[in-house]
């Protein structure tokens, strides 16, 4: 059984970034779903895990330079630590500032919130 998103959720997150990264902005580039609050070794079997608003689509450049860059990604919003519901953690988006990440695949704004 695998630890990722299901297909339904990835397209989620593919049309709320209408298919571009959400860190940079740019568009044409491969890119890979990110998880917010790092699923651990081996995956994760904590609810909320594989959910859109844990989720971000995110070019492979963007994706090494949050993984290698853990304290301004956390700033940012990009990774979220483990106690924390990412749902809760606003994110800064390409083009639209911060956000709140629903599990609708929808964007929030941070003043909604």
């Amino acid at each position: 059984m695998g630890t990722g998103p299901t297909a339904k959720t990835v397209e989620t997150v593919l049309a709320r970034a209408n298919h571009t990264c959400e860190r940079c902005g740019r568009a044409g580039q491969p890119c890979q779903v990110h998880h917010r609050r790092p699923r651990g070794m081996g995956g994760s079997r904590r609810p909320g895990t594989n959910k859109p608003s844990n989720l971000l689509l995110l070019c492979a450049p963007c994706h090494t330079a949050v993984e290698s860059s853990r304290q301004i990604s956390h700033e940012q919003g990009w990774l979220v630590r483990q106690e924390h519901d990412p749902a809760d953690r606003a994110v800064w988006v390409a083009r639209r500032g911060w956000v709140f990440l629903d599990d609708n695949g929808n964007y929030e704004n941070e003043e909604a919130a």
